[in-house]
């Protein structure tokens, strides 16, 4: 490698005035044998967010960076539109990612999975390990994001197409480094137009499907994880239902774009779906509508054509209010020991 090698690196914020800074510096800290293009997105924030990265552009566009372009928004855009602008305008042999509430840690973070690359030229997409940051208790947790178990022979494909899957990522982004060409076999204007909830699993699943993956087990990147990052698992959340919606039709595209490697009918998507609203109304102790929902889901046929193990599970939960209470106890257990275990 050397400085012919340009390296982009994408970042995405909104309403981070508190962090921003500690991520820009930190890519900015970067050493190697490469030039450096960071690239942010910046999403009409309501704070100082903006004025921080106006200053970060003016302070470094003679530096030795090659290039620092902020890309402002007049609106809102969102977590999708934004990111997907964002990759975009990255001009780079090779695309890096950094949220405004993360930062790397590893000055020769770059460097390393430019080293990789080099000695494994059939790598497409290189993760290493990191931390995650327990903002609460200002707690760093080594070790403790994806990949756990990093795939030996590089191939993730399974990991997003076996019956198995059980929803998330194989690899944290901010940890990322992607090769730039790659990318043309992502339609992030697709994801906008079908209101993806979110961008890592569909980009990842697809990459899967044309590049072995490498990983570096260095502790390079700070993963920042708020209460509120658990949001989505979160049944208190007006969108619940529309994020696992978004997630169902994550799935039916990644099944029409690679038929032969479908693992979800139809009929399994939409028995997800049905468990999820029930989920919902078990937490709510809204006993009535589950009762509905599950009367109206019998006469299903996609749910009769499959194990039916959920509908099945419903229905012995709502039999009588005293079963969808005992119901209710236990899977709110369950919940509040995943809400801990991820903050």
């Amino acid at each position: 490698m050397n400085k012919s090698t340009k390296i982009s690196v994408a970042v995405i914020t909104y309403n981070q005035q508190d962090t921003i800074r500690q991520t820009l510096d930190s890519i900015l800290m970067q050493k190697g044998d490469f030039d450096l293009e960071i690239v942010i997105g910046e999403d009409c924030s309501t704070d100082n967010t903006r004025a921080i990265c106006e200053e970060f552009v003016h302070s470094f566009t003679r530096s030795s960076v090659h290039s620092l372009v902020l890309l402002p928004s007049q609106k809102n855009l969102g977590i999708m539109a934004n990111f997907a602008r964002v990759m975009q305008a990255c001009t780079g042999d090779y695309v890096g990612i950094c949220a405004g509430d993360d930062y790397w840690c590893d000055e020769y973070k770059l460097q390393k999975q430019l080293d990789y690359f080099i000695s494994h030229p059939e790598v497409g997409v290189i993760s290493t390990s990191g931390y995650k940051l327990l903002v609460k208790s200002n707690t760093l947790v080594p070790y403790a994001i994806a990949p756990f178990k990093p795939i030996a022979d590089g191939n993730i494909k399974p990991f997003y197409f076996s019956p198995d899957y059980k929803g998330g990522v194989y690899a944290m982004p901010l940890s990322l480094l992607i090769k730039r060409d790659l990318l043309q076999y992502v339609d992030f204007d697709e994801f906008i137009r079908r209101g993806f909830p979110v961008e890592d699993y569909p980009m990842q699943a697809i990459l899967s499907q044309h590049t072995k993956w490498g990983h570096i087990n260095d502790l390079c990147v700070v993963y920042r994880v708020y209460k509120e990052s658990a949001t989505f698992i979160s049944f208190d959340h007006p969108k619940y239902m529309q994020y696992y919606r978004g997630l169902a039709e994550i799935r039916r595209y990644l099944n029409g774009l690679f038929p032969d490697d479908a693992c979800f009918s139809e009929e399994d998507i939409q028995e997800q779906l049905f468990y999820k609203e029930f989920l919902l109304y078990l937490h709510n102790l809204e006993y009535k509508k589950a009762k509905e929902l599950v009367r109206n889901a019998s006469f299903l046929p996609v749910l009769q054509e499959g194990d039916g193990g959920r509908l099945k599970q419903a229905k012995r939960f709502t039999k009588t209010w005293l079963h969808f209470i005992a119901a209710h106890y236990v899977k709110e257990l369950k919940y509040k020991k995943e809400l801990i275990r991820r903050t």
